[in-house]
């Protein structure tokens, strides 16, 4: 077990790395801006410092990031018209990418709902984004089916977002989520399905919330 954090973990450290590079083969130069030194995601390297003394229990897959600016990449929509993550700076987000076809999410996705409603508000949102292709009304059933109503329905289906997370080695199968600062960069990433609503989890997101406050 240990090895094989140690490996995600180094996965992970080398995709941040190389991030800048995925996001522009991927989405193109035109919508991704390079962060300027680290400044420009202060709040997410303080935020990944809070919140690692808590990985662990529920949380014991969870890996805190270099910061990885991803104000760029769409969330919602395609296209020009796709809504980016930088609408979501302000608030503490945890990016979650998911598809009908996932097993892991079915089972996930009920934790994160309860997460949305013990913690959502001004200062934090779950923020849920279905990958699938075909929008043939399986997607907003799926959210029925799961017990999550309460999460708003987003759809990326170009999958420039998890293309581009997978080739900076942030994404590695689904679901994903992804812990995002205020400033928009990502302090965090953990694969696979969790119990969002954990007492471990939520100490993870009270200590991420209180960091940038």
């Amino acid at each position: 077990m240990a090895a094989r954090t140690w490996i995600i973990g180094g996965a992970a450290a080398v995709g941040v790395m190389v991030f800048t590079a995925a996001v522009l083969i991927t989405a193109g130069g035109n919508i991704f801006s390079l962060a300027k030194g680290t400044s420009q995601c202060r709040a997410a390297a303080e935020m990944a410092g809070a919140v690692k003394p808590l990985v662990k229990g529920e949380m014991a897959a969870f890996l805190p990031l270099a910061p990885a600016d991803l104000s760029a990449l769409p969330f919602d929509g395609t296209g020009a018209d796709a809504t980016t993550i930088e609408t979501l700076k302000g608030k503490t987000t945890l990016l979650n990418l998911w598809a009908t076809w996932c097993a892991p999410c079915r089972i996930e996705m009920p934790h994160l709902a309860a997460l949305e409603t013990a913690r959502g508000g001004d200062d934090f949102a779950v923020v849920a984004t279905s990958i699938d292709h075909n929008d043939n009304g399986r997607p907003t059933e799926f959210l029925a089916e799961t017990g999550a109503e309460n999460l708003a329905y987003h759809r990326e289906p170009d999958l420039t977002l998890f293309n581009s997370l997978k080739k900076a080695g942030l994404a590695m199968g689904m679901p994903t989520t992804l812990l995002i600062a205020p400033d928009g960069c990502a302090a965090g990433v953990l694969h696979g399905a969790a119990v969002w609503n954990s007492p471990d989890s939520l100490a993870l997101i009270d200590a991420a919330v209180a960091s940038t406050r």
